[in-house]
């Protein structure tokens, strides 16, 4: 399936969630940075918040059960199945 109208407007709530926690947590790594006078790793403040902003946002929700068994390994198996058929065409 692809979109024939790239420009439609769908709810994108994990990706503003996230972008909120990446935010946080910058200021939190430039925050400490400051205040303590010692380079941190960013990563330390950034995967913390992005990742429980997804979670805080799959909780209101209600979509922890989905956010923990969403998997793409069903859709990389059919492009791969459709790869090698169109192999077996050209040969």
């Amino acid at each position: 399936y692809f979109p024939t109208n790239v420009h439609v407007s769908f709810p994108k709530p994990y990706f503003h969630s996230a972008l909120v926690g990446y935010v946080l947590g910058l200021a939190t790594t430039l925050y400490v940075m400051i205040v303590f006078e010692a380079a941190q790793p960013a990563l330390l403040y950034l995967v913390p918040a992005c990742l429980g902003s997804s979670l805080l946002c799959a909780a209101v929700r209600g979509e922890m059960k989905a956010l923990f068994d969403y998997s793409e390994e069903e859709e990389e198996e059919k492009e791969e199945e459709s790869k090698d058929e169109a192999d077996k065409k050209n040969d």
